[in-house]
């Protein structure tokens, strides 16, 4: 079995922390979302990160760093218009490595709890998809990719509907077998631009091909870290506090919650809450919410 770490998007919903910042290499807690990918990682064969062209140099630079024993390959794109999508990527790196194997695919901006050995222990020559249960219809709507199971199978799948039939969302892990392997070209090139994810191939696979899809159902803890409010969330689970700040960090005579705050910060004077600020800014006398604070940013009140 070949595993492939999706890491090619570029996380325009993050911008600007992540306009010229890999998603996976944001820190959580002060460890790189990817870090916790690979936390578990049991297997003796060596994962594929696969990044674009634009974040490949921080991959290089990480893997120099962090002495992950990974192969690092790279998509010639190097802007969102240019993405090939995580069903593309996945094809790209079928054909370009001209694998012939299973293939386990985790996408490399979330954190799933589950051991990575009971999910292939699951495994049983079918799809298999891991499947969280978020308990909250309308956390699920229009935001995750939702599947309706009968007993262990999956029978129907949504693409962050607008009236969920489900509470259990598709959390980026998936086993796809080796004969399977050669519909994903078939599907991309029927499918609809823009309707490239793997929950619509999940569910073509179901609806228009009649192959069983199974489920892995877990319920320890996930992080999908797609946006400021789901970023923040994991670094208050992972630190363990309220607000997480990284080195040589100022703050005085100001009130900061429930946010992140990166290297190298000043803030004085002022009221952040729910914050996303990039490292090297400099605040004085402002009142911010909600919002995420490029780098090197400077807002003063004078």
């Amino acid at each position: 079995m070949k595993t492939i770490i999706l890491a090619g998007g570029y996380a325009t919903r993050l911008h600007p922390i992540t306009t010229n910042r890999a998603k996976p290499l944001l820190p959580v807690a002060g460890k790189p979302i990817i870090d916790y990918v690979l936390a578990s990682y049991p297997f003796s064969d060596r994962p594929i990160v696969s990044t674009n062209r634009r974040f490949a140099p921080q991959f290089i630079a990480w893997q120099k760093q962090s002495g992950r024993n990974v192969e690092i390959v790279v998509e010639e794109t190097s802007a969102e218009a240019e993405k090939l999508g995580a069903v593309g990527a996945i094809d790209f790196l079928i054909q370009t490595l001209e694998i012939e194997d299973d293939l386990l695919v985790i996408g490399g901006d979330n954190i799933s709890e589950f051991s990575l050995e009971s999910f292939i222990a699951a495994y049983r020559g079918r799809p298999l998809v891991a499947l969280y249960d978020i308990k909250d219809v309308e956390r699920v709507r229009g935001r995750y990719g939702a599947a309706i199971v009968e007993g262990e199978q999956i029978i129907d799948f949504q693409e962050k509907p607008q009236h969920p039939a489900s509470t259990l969302v598709s959390t980026a892990c998936y086993v796809y077998p080796q004969e399977i392997l050669p519909l994903i070209g078939e599907f991309l090139r029927k499918t609809e631009s823009g309707k490239d994810a793997p929950g619509y191939f999940n569910a073509w696979l179901v609806k228009e091909r009649g192959i069983g899809v199974d489920a892995f159902t877990f319920d320890t803890g996930w992080y999908d870290i797609g946006d400021r409010a789901s970023y923040i969330e994991a670094n208050q689970h992972y630190a363990r506090r309220d607000t997480v700040t990284g080195e040589n960090v100022t703050i005085e005579r100001s009130t900061v919650r429930n946010s992140v705050i990166f290297d190298d910060v000043v803030i004085e004077n002022s009221s952040i809450v729910g914050c996303v600020i990039d490292q090297g800014c400099s605040l004085g006398g402002v009142t911010l919410g909600d919002c995420l604070v490029g780098a090197g940013t400077v807002i003063r009140r004078t």
